[in-house]
């Protein structure tokens, strides 16, 4: 197999964008540090949104323990008690803002000092191989973005299989399996959302590692190339942006952990990546309420004549 013009522009890319780095590094330019707390700021986003996903997860696998043993009264309850946890998780988020603000990172001493970083280190890289390497590893990485009519169609089909199951178990009075059911709908369209923005993000992370201008270079040639150019990646293209992740994850860890460069320069204004935390955890929240009003029948006129039932019984 020959050597195609993309070939040769990719690798000519590299090579350029590597030499750039060098000179970059060789002149000691350090502002370009400071775009290390973009990166950042899209993990912080994404390990927020996954937040939502987990509570989902352990809700799923505490029903299917418990499945035989619940009823519809224990159901109801359930169901308020996970709407409660994501508001409790947004205003814990709302703290960690203003008291970060207030004192530096990493001020804790001792064992909390240690805590602090394994939990930030774990962090970064249980994001960056759920979201980044074994999708890549498995070619499933861009399956996300190019989900199109026969992706939504399984979907679809998925969604009318739960509802005939909902009505059987209905029919049965086994309101916990029902749950499940809607349960598994929320945990899928949140895994989706999850991976969608794994991917749409890669131009910040490419912004947020320009100090790595290889990094840069192939986060983005690979976002141009799904999104625009709309044809699949190669396999050393995969290959590359999974060395690239791995990189700036094991930079970023090390940094954090040994106030290297990469984070001092960035540690005044590291409270900043909480207030992503927080939108991540309001969109996946968002999204996680309008899925479960859509399962429940459940509309925004509802809602409001509910209000207005409440005002008026109050007024009485």
């Amino acid at each position: 197999m020959g050597i195609e013009k993309y070939d040769i522009f990719y690798i000519s890319g590299l090579v350029i964008s590597a030499i750039f780095m060098i000179v970059l590094m060789f002149l000691g330019v350090n502002i370009l540090t400071f775009s290390q707390l973009i990166f950042f700021w899209v993990m912080k986003f994404l390990s927020g949104f996954g937040l939502i996903l987990t509570v989902t997860n352990i809700f799923l696998v505490v029903l299917n323990l418990f499945k035989n043993k619940i009823e519809k009264e224990q159901v109801r309850a359930f169901i308020i008690i996970q709407i409660i946890i994501p508001a409790i998780l947004i205003i814990y988020s709302i703290y960690r803002i203003v008291s970060n603000y207030q004192s530096p990172y990493k001020s804790e001493i001792g064992i909390m000092w240690w805590i602090n970083v394994l939990l930030f280190v774990f962090g970064i890289v249980s994001l960056t191989l759920s979201l980044y390497v074994l999708p890549l590893i498995r070619e499933e990485f861009e399956d996300a973005a190019k989900a199109g009519i026969l992706t939504k169609a399984k979907r679809g089909a998925k969604g009318v299989g739960r509802k005939i199951k909902k009505k059987y178990f209905s029919f049965r009075k086994k309101y916990a399996q029902m749950e499940i059911q809607d349960e598994t709908s929320i945990k899928e369209i949140l895994t989706i959302w999850r991976m969608k923005f794994a991917i749409y993000l890669l131009i910040p992370i490419g912004i947020g590692s320009i100090i790595f201008t290889p990094v840069t270079f192939v986060c983005i040639v690979f976002w141009i190339k799904i999104f625009i150019i709309d044809e699949d990646a190669k396999m050393y293209e995969r290959i590359a942006l999974l060395l690239s992740m791995i990189w700036v994850a094991t930079i970023a860890s090390l940094s954090y952990t040994f106030d290297w460069i990469f984070y001092t320069a960035i540690a005044n204004y590291f409270w900043t990546i909480d207030i992503f935390y927080l939108i991540g955890i309001v969109v996946a929240t968002l999204i996680f309420i309008r899925k479960l009003a859509q399962l429940k029948g459940i509309t925004l006129k509802d809602v409001k004549e509910r209000i207005s039932e409440i005002g008026d019984s109050e007024e009485q």
